[in-house]
């Protein structure tokens, strides 16, 4: 008996074919999809089908012990790929995401798409969206929300693959399509791929054809949603009266309840628009009048300038670094010198320290005024300035010293090898005595 169980159990073991289903009770797989995020269960749900087999036959054949629905869930409103871990979506394939559409079937369910990042796809895995009257917003930025879309390396997410696609959507009579978020690279690529500038003005006269739409604060008609961005380069592409989380929609000449800033602000980070309702936009420290959402996209630039506490932006930043401690400063403040010759800065404070080639300027001197220590001992060689000469005293001791160590370090290599020239002869002296 003990034999024919053995034996029973190496042939399920050995059967290939045979589906996780018939090995484990329903409940099991049931409870333990329960425990996953809607995009995992569909993930579980095609794991452990074999892949040689229709998804609809192995469903079938599984139903008397569960359903398909309940490993892989019913609510697909939101199909967003940043629910899973960040490596695993960056391994999926075309193929992975065409298998994931078609099994929950994606072109009746799912509302909202964003491929977060899915940073390995070229696109043709959409292909199942086609012609799709439910879904409302779909996100091919490839990262997750307050993240700066400019990747490290070009994605492979393809205009070829994708313009089709969502042209399709645009042009059924019933779409539903409210939002869309671009690839960086499509909206700043030059010259503009013609076929996305193509799929963008079919996209404006869908929205132009649907009527006048309303400002949910104000109630006036915004007459375009994104026809206004081929204008100008930071908006291009980008729907800036469409909140991209809530896909509601505002005018910007309406502020916030809370703040002077407009109910709707473009994130020049993540380049997503907000409603001021969806996130708390924080304007530039320095007046430039550019918005940030309050989380990570929020550049952390402080003034080194202790009369000044402003946090800014990366375009106003000064060039101005110091080479030596690295401090910046904002455009508005400059406590950093240029040398006029080798162009390096120093702030003052770096300046002020021994062994710092730092840069001074010299009000006495009738050539060039603001030159770095190094620069300033060949500029005013011949010079008689006593400013300059105060200035470059300290450099002029240290390159002394310098000097003087040299020397001593060449007379000592100088004594070591006469005393090696010594020993060389007094064992030449040996051998010929030894030799005679």
């Amino acid at each position: 008996m003990m034999t024919s169980n053995s034996s029973k159990r190496r042939k399920v073991a050995s059967d290939a074919t045979c589906p996780l289903y018939d090995l484990l009770s329903g409940g099991i797989l049931e409870e333990v999809a329960n425990y996953l995020a809607p995009i995992s269960r569909a993930l579980f749900a095609i794991a452990i089908a074999p892949p040689s087999s229709p998804y609809d036959i192995i469903l079938a054949r599984c139903r008397p012990k569960i359903s398909g629905s309940s490993i892989d869930g019913s609510d697909w409103h939101t199909l967003d790929f940043g629910d899973i871990e960040k490596e695993l979506a960056a391994k999926l394939t075309d193929d992975d995401i065409s298998k994931i559409l078609l099994h929950i079937d994606a072109a009746q369910k799912v509302k909202r798409l964003r491929l977060t990042n899915c940073i390995n796809i070229s696109g043709s895995g959409l292909a199942s969206l086609r012609h799709s009257i439910s879904i409302e917003q779909i996100d091919l930025s490839l990262v997750e929300a307050h993240r700066s879309p400019i990747l490290d390396s070009v994605p492979p997410l393809s205009c070829d693959k994708v313009v089709p696609i969502l042209e399709s959507i645009i042009s059924h009579e019933r779409n539903s399509l409210k939002h869309l978020q671009f690839p960086h690279v499509w909206r700043r690529k030059e010259p503009v791929d013609p076929r996305f500038f193509g799929s963008l003005q079919r996209y404006n006269e869908m929205m132009e054809n649907r009527g006048p739409i309303h400002c949910l604060k104000c109630n006036r008609n915004i007459y375009s949603l994104c026809m206004e961005l081929f204008v100008e380069d930071d908006f291009f592409g980008i729907q800036d009266d469409t909140c991209g989380v809530c896909t509601k929609n505002y005018c910007h000449r309406c502020s916030a309840d809370d703040n002077h800033f407009s109910s709707v602000c473009l994130c020049r980070t993540c380049e997503r628009v907000y409603c001021s309702k969806c996130s708390t936009m924080v304007e530039c420290g320095n007046d430039c009048d550019k918005m940030y959402c309050e989380l990570s996209c929020l550049p952390q630039n402080i003034c080194a300038s202790p009369h000044c506490s402003r946090t800014f932006c990366n375009s106003c930043r000064s060039d101005d670094a110091c080479r030596t401690c690295g401090k910046s400063w904002c455009v508005n403040c400059n406590d950093c010198m240029e040398c006029d010759w080798c162009k390096i800065r120093c702030c003052a404070e770096c300046s002020e320290k021994d062994g710092v080639n730092g840069v001074h300027s010299c009000d006495d001197c009738e050539n060039l005024k603001v030159l770095c220590d190094r620069c300033r001992v060949e500029v005013c060689e011949s010079s008689n300035c006593k400013s300059c000469a105060k200035i470059i005293q300290p450099v002029l001791l240290k390159e002394n010293k310098k000097l003087q160590d040299e020397i001593k370090s060449l007379k000592d290599e100088n004594k070591e090898l006469k005393d090696e020239n010594k020993e060389m002869r007094r064992n030449m002296d040996l051998a010929r005595m030894f030799l005679r």
